[in-house]
């Protein structure tokens, strides 16, 4: 019985924690993707590290570029960071656009990153 209910609370832990999806034509690819992410989370962890998903928003300013545009938005994004006690060590993903209406533009940029603590 004790092992039945350790079983099923390892079961549980897991799969709060990972998601895997499995296409019907790339199993093994799948499988050792999903396999290569939770090992580098268990990596990170163990050193201190996590992965995090941050976002900023920022007025446009007409007078400039979209690119400048975006690019000043990942950087106040990457200054709030860094004004925490969090510093970046690897940029995973970012992304970033530019919406709304002509009247009212706004610049929105996100990025998962991974972090660790100052020290």
């Amino acid at each position: 019985m004790k092992k039945f209910l350790t079983i099923i609370a390892i079961a549980l832990a897991t799969t709060s924690c990972m998601t895997l999806e499995v296409q019907p034509g790339n199993v093994i690819g799948d499988t050792v993707d999903a396999g290569k992410e939770a090992f580098q989370s268990i990596k990170r962890s163990r050193n201190g590290e996590e992965e995090r998903d941050f976002s900023h928003k920022i007025s446009y300013d007409p007078a400039i570029s979209n690119a400048i545009n975006i690019t000043n938005c990942k950087k106040e994004m990457m200054e709030v960071i860094s004004a925490s006690e969090l510093s970046v060590s690897q940029i995973l993903t970012e992304s970033s656009e530019v919406v709304g209406e002509e009247g009212s533009k706004s610049v929105q940029c996100a990025a998962r990153v991974v972090v660790t603590k100052k020290a």
